[in-house]
């Protein structure tokens, strides 16, 4: 057993001992909340005398389950009874039993995402609305309404203003039957059907009610509307709910969390009793200093401010860049320091606002061979949105690319469903030709008529234009076609903050094919496209010790000795729609969460320029930078110490006689004779034959067990111990032979 209360500080026994009524545990970021919840559940069994059997724990994710599950083993023993779930496992498990009271067989299907959304693109399909709007706006719809707990008819009644708000509620209400019929529920069901079923059935409701005499909930400024309706429900006969949070830290109201559950707790239950857990065992003063600093300047939150024990430590250091290339800079220069002075890559994090702006640190980290890690999301180059652009350069650079055409044929959406693109494929197969034949015969060939035949000629005069433009540098072929494939048109009009986001990131992108042009002025799009596909280093890495790079979002509830915050300017964090809509005191409290991630020293940095999108603009310093400051003068370092290494790569442009013929607009009919150029490399590759063993500084001794091409196209394909083949371009890789 490992039930030592004397592990606990004061703040810590007093909540565990609080044992009746309603109890709120606001605490703090680096306080020891999970084991002031473990151990109250253990005092309750080992001191109370309360059988576990009615004791419930609700978490908000499976690794917080094991964690709490794992803790009570040592405490409890394996055997114990206390009941601990994530709240969607807690309801699946009740509605098995009790699902036929609402119509549900017991054994009753889970749909998850990509289930709902197959259902959905059926009922766009069978009502003809499959062109006209997007799936996935459609299930954030259905989603939105569930976690609110609304039925078809009074999400209509909220939204009935909305353009296609009667479309809405007819896929909804279409939608819903087609899963009772199926007798399944998506994943937003295990919650409304179970808030329903406590609702209509006293009987169900009185059984868990008396069970339950103690319910426990983690991370409760996480909840939603409906995730409360529940536990209040729970909690209605005993009347002893011990909830442990921080309003703080509440930075999920983009997915349904509302931080007023927290916030107005003692006026949903009376003689609430409130706990603060303010001593931080993380982070150092300086670093804290600088959370508490932040936090304090919003209005709706519960008054506290965190303190420790732990030295001053060194100063935050704070860095205003004159461009975001001199930011990246001053960040690998001290990520190399750190290295140098002791420092593991996986103890440093590199934290961002937004997933746009971790291209060029991606890129720096990969020239100065220091392997990363993506926690939140893909890695910038695997991003769709990304990879939709490169498909289209794909097609211009080889039009029997045809993943590259069936990926963004209707891509932004242009009225092309799968019925059209079946009968273009089928065509090509019966004749045995390139399906960019087919689409640029599609006037006269018969394949298609009517509205179908019009889209499609659409799309092939878009490639044929694409096609004209081909001659042109990679960063003015690239912003031409982002400019005339529409992408800034399919991605801001539709008002979510995620496709505001892609759309940065493909702006980011054309900024990445501007330095590249500038620095390889002769380069063509064949050469620009290998070095995105043989370059698997752009990738990141697998080796678990590398740097992580991180979303806030993501970052929560991890801790690393040193954290990089970059991009601190107004308008990127906080961001420019928190700032037109004076939405800050989220954005703050995502601030806050990254300051506290954490340990022992803390880099702010923002740059004073940035490129975007064919023009430089001026930045100004975040607020938050400000605020960290407590409104002092700014510190700002002036220059890195070092610079870092980037790896050099030398390309060499195609002659013109290596360049192929191509249809001109408005007709654009495939390539036949297509090659790939040939680059000539400057690196020595003597000695990387079959059977020659190699080293790589990510992933160790490997053996090459094929060889191909010639001068700078020769690629190698690596065999490593435990990883399996990886294939490189000899020009790029980071290879070196061993004897």
């Amino acid at each position: 057993m490992e039930f030592d209360t004397s592990l606990l500080n004061d703040a810590q026994l007093n909540a565990m001992q609080d044992t009746e009524g309603a109890v709120l545990v606001l605490a703090g970021a680096g306080s020891g909340k999970t084991r002031v919840l473990t151990y109250r559940v253990a005092h309750l069994v080992l001191d109370k005398s309360v059988p576990e059997y009615n004791i419930l724990a609700i978490t908000f994710t499976n690794k917080a389950t094991r964690e709490m599950r794992e803790r009570l083993n040592r405490m409890l023993g394996d055997s114990h009874r206390v009941w601990i779930s994530t709240i969607h496992s807690f309801c699946c498990n009740i509605l098995r039993e009790y699902g036929d009271r609402l119509g549900y067989g017991r054994n009753f299907s889970i749909y998850d995402d990509n289930d709902s959304m197959q259902t959905i693109k059926q009922i766009l399909k069978k009502e003809a609305l499959d062109e006209e709007l997007d799936k996935d706006d459609i299930r954030k719809h259905i989603s939105k309404a569930k976690n609110l707990g609304l039925n078809p008819d009074e999400y209509y009644n909220r939204i009935k203003h909305a353009n296609n708000a009667l479309t809405l509620k007819k896929i909804y209400d279409e939608y819903e039957q087609r899963l009772i019929n199926s007798n399944s529920m998506d994943f937003d069901d295990l919650l409304l059907k179970m808030n329903h079923l406590l609702s209509i059935d006293s009987e169900v409701l009185t059984k868990y009610q008396r069970r339950f005499k103690y319910v426990h909930v983690d991370e409760f400024q996480d909840i939603n509307p409906i995730q409360f309706s529940i536990i209040k429900k729970l909690v209605g006969h005993h009347g002893n709910v011990f909830v442990v949070g921080d309003d703080d830290q509440s930075i999920y109201g983009w997915r349904g969390a509302d931080v007023t559950n927290i916030l107005h707790f003692d006026k949903v239950f009376d003689k609430v009793k409130i706990h603060k857990l303010l001593k931080n065992y993380r982070s150092t003063k300086n670093i804290l200093e600088a959370s508490n600093n932040v936090i304090g300047n919003n209005a709706a939150r519960h008054d506290k401010q965190l303190y420790t024990d732990l030295p001053e430590g060194d100063p935050v250091k704070y860095y205003k860049a004159p461009s975001v290339d001199a930011e990246v800079n001053w960040v690998i220069s001290n990520i190399r320091k750190l290295l140098s002075a002791g420092y593991k890559r996986s103890e440093i994090a590199l934290l961002v606002r937004f997933n746009w702006v971790t291209r060029p640190f991606e890129l720096m980290l990969t020239s100065n061979q220091i392997p990363y890690t993506f926690v939140g999301g893909y890695k910038f180059f695997d991003r769709k949105e990304i990879q939709d652009v490169i498909a289209y350069i794909r097609i211009i650079s080889n039009f029997r690319d045809r993943a590259a055409i069936e990926r963004v044929i209707n891509f932004p959406k242009r009225g092309i469903g799968d019925v059209t693109l079946e009968r273009l494929l089928n065509h090509a197969n019966v004749n045995n030709i390139e399906l960019m034949s087919v689409i640029a015969d599609i006037s006269t060939n018969g394949v298609l008529s009517g509205i179908p035949q019009k889209k499609m000629e659409e799309f092939r005069n878009l490639i044929a234009d694409l096609n004209a433009k081909k001659d042109l540098s990679v960063f003015k072929f690239v912003e031409y076609l982002v400019n005339r494939v529409g992408f800034e048109q399919a991605y801001k009009n539709t008002g979510r903050d995620e496709d505001l986001e892609r759309m940065e990131n493909i702006k980011e992108f054309v900024q990445h094919t501007r330095e590249f042009s500038i620095r390889y002025p002769e380069s063509t799009m064949d050469d620009f496209l290998q070095t995105m596909t043989l370059d698997p280093e752009t990738k990141g890495s697998k080796d678990p010790d590398s740097v992580t790079i991180s979303t806030t979002h993501a970052a929560k509830g991890l801790e690393f000795r040193a954290v990089f915050i970059v991009s601190c300017d107004e308008g990127t964090f906080p961001s420019y729609r928190a700032v037109s809509n004076d939405e800050k005191e989220e954005e703050r409290r995502i601030m806050y969460v990254a300051i506290t991630r954490a340990r022992e020293r803390l880099y702010i940095s923002y740059p004073a320029t940035r490129y975007r999108y064919n023009e430089t603009v001026n930045c100004s310093p975040s607020i938050f930078i400000r605020e960290a400051l407590g409104n002092k003068p700014f510190p700002f370092e002036t220059v890195p110490e070092e610079k870092p290494v980037e790896k050099k790569i030398s390309i060499t442009p195609l002659k013109k006689s290596q360049t192929r013929n191509r249809p001109v607009a408005p007709i654009a009919p495939p390539i036949i004779n297509y090659s790939k150029p040939v680059i000539k490399s400057n690196k020595d590759l003597t000695g990387f034959i079959e059977g020659a063993n190699v080293l790589h500084p990510t992933y160790g001794k490997g053996q090459i067990t094929l060889v191909t091409g010639s001068g700078g196209t020769t690629a190698v394909t690596v065999s490593f111990p435990n990883l399996g083949l990886k294939k490189y371009l000899l020009q790029y890789a980071t290879l070196d032979l061993l004897d």
